[in-house]
């Protein structure tokens, strides 16, 4: 059984199963267990099978809201840092194995390199990681493509740590790169973040 009640605070209250019912009216409660009346006043009664709810009060939590729908057809997947989209799970029309990103790193630690492309960030590498050689065919498109390098630098040490980025030629499972249209170094005097932004012309 549920009823709403309106609650009016009163002394010697009456509590049915722990709530306040002193605004119910004209209500008889039958299988009572036990009725105890405490030292103030108050009259508690229990009454197994009633579930007693105070009109106004928060009978619970609200209900979790339906998350988004799915959608059918499985968006891009989209890097995080320190993680680079495969070739090929990004249909731009741009050749697989054309366009690079080469980091070296002698020796150099407290550095963390972050890579944008056209405003998407394409990986961040920290310093001490094993040398990244990626094809950037998921993010470029043909024309001029915006890359900004960004470098959070906290106790820098060791030697500089260089990004390279152009296009280039996999053979046989090495990677040359022409010379590179974008050069980006951080060495162990650098302090804080450091922003330099390049434009990567990419041809057929």
């Amino acid at each position: 059984m549920l009823f709403w009640l309106a609650s009016m605070a009163m002394a010697g209250s009456v509590f049915v199963n722990g709530v306040n019912v002193d605004g119910l009216r004209n209500q008889t409660f039958e299988g009572v267990k036990a009725v105890t009346i405490d030292n103030d006043g108050n009259v508690q009664i229990e009454a197994p099978g009633y579930d007693i709810q105070v009109a106004g009060e928060d009978a619970g939590p609200d209900p979790t809201p339906p998350g988004p729908t799915t959608p059918t057809t499985a968006p891009p997947p989209v890097a995080t840092a320190g993680q680079i989209l495969p070739p090929g799970s990004v249909d731009n029309g741009l050749p697989i194995g054309q366009w690079w990103l080469i980091s070296e790193d002698n020796g150099s630690s407290g550095h963390v390199v972050s890579i944008y492309i056209n405003g998407q960030l394409a990986t961040a590498i920290p310093s001490g990681q094993a040398q990244v050689i990626a094809d950037m065919q998921p993010y470029v498109k043909f024309g001029a493509n915006q890359v900004r390098i960004e470098s959070q630098s906290v106790a820098a040490a060791g030697g500089t740590f260089y990004i390279y980025m152009g296009s280039g030629s996999n053979d046989s499972g090495t990677v040359v790169m022409d010379p590179p249209q974008v050069q980006f170094g951080v060495g162990p005097s650098r302090e804080g973040q450091y922003v330099r932004e390049f434009t990567l012309n990419v041809s057929r």
